[in-house]
């Protein structure tokens, strides 16, 4: 006798090793960095383009500083932790200062700061307090900013990007219940209404990253048309 419960999670599995496939390489031109760095062998040539680092800038030393010392006189972590929420002074001037839109592009009100320069923030923010940099991390790497920045027209980058630099929270919703955060077996679904206007998304999260502060979301949904994944944000999808 079959079992039901079985197949569906085979099924999902095979769907599964299908999005991992088709995430690969069509054609390999170079080695594979990380099996060669398994093999033992670091070929630095293969990182492309490698990074600048480019941290002694001016503009961001000063941010550093003014963020470092704003940490310093305004952070109580035992508060917190304590709480349960960061203080909204502290959100506050945090978005006072710019930290927001570290990611966000000059042109759009935002700090313009590469991958470089954002990691070592980040870095020293973590290193006086995880909520604030789960907060800041979430809003600027898997919530709205990244995705409008990578896919966004530029009629949604004019409209929201200085909105999310300014900081307007965002939030990310990818995990369900019985799916864990597997993309391939969600079941959230976003649905067109009829004049094609707009999605109608049906679903439930189990977790939704800086959601309870959050003013945008990215929601992690089955396309409609492709059944393929899809990520929508209120307000800006």
């Amino acid at each position: 006798m079959k079992d039901p419960e079985l197949e569906l999670r085979t099924a999902a599995e095979v769907e599964a090793r299908q999005v991992a496939e088709e995430a690969r390489e069509a054609e390999w031109k170079q080695p594979s960095f990380l099996k060669e760095l398994y093999l033992g062998s670091f070929h630095l040539d293969l990182i492309h383009p490698f990074p600048e680092v480019d941290v002694a800038s001016q503009e961001y030393l000063d941010f550093r500083d003014r963020l470092v010392r704003f940490l310093r006189e305004n952070v109580d972590s035992d508060r917190i932790d304590r709480e349960g929420k960061i203080p909204t002074d502290v959100v506050d001037g945090l978005r006072e200062l710019g930290a927001f839109g570290m990611k966000i592009p000059k042109e759009y009100g935002g700090l313009g700061f590469n991958q470089v320069q954002y990691g070592r923030i980040m870095e020293m923010i973590g290193s006086v307090d995880g909520n604030i940099s789960a907060l800041l991390s979430a809003h600027q790497s898997i919530g709205v900013p990244q995705p409008l920045k990578l896919f966004g027209t530029p009629d949604q980058k004019r409209r929201y990007l200085p909105r999310l630099a300014a900081g307007a929270i965002s939030a990310f919703a990818l995990t369900e219940k019985d799916v864990g955060s597997d993309p391939a077996r969600l079941s959230t679904t976003a649905e067109r209404t009829p004049d094609g206007s707009a999605y109608i998304i049906n679903g439930e999260k189990l977790w939704c990253t800086n959601g309870t502060v959050a003013e945008l979301l990215v929601v992690m949904a089955r396309h409609p048309d492709t059944r393929k994944i899809s990520s929508g944000g209120r307000g800006w999808a």
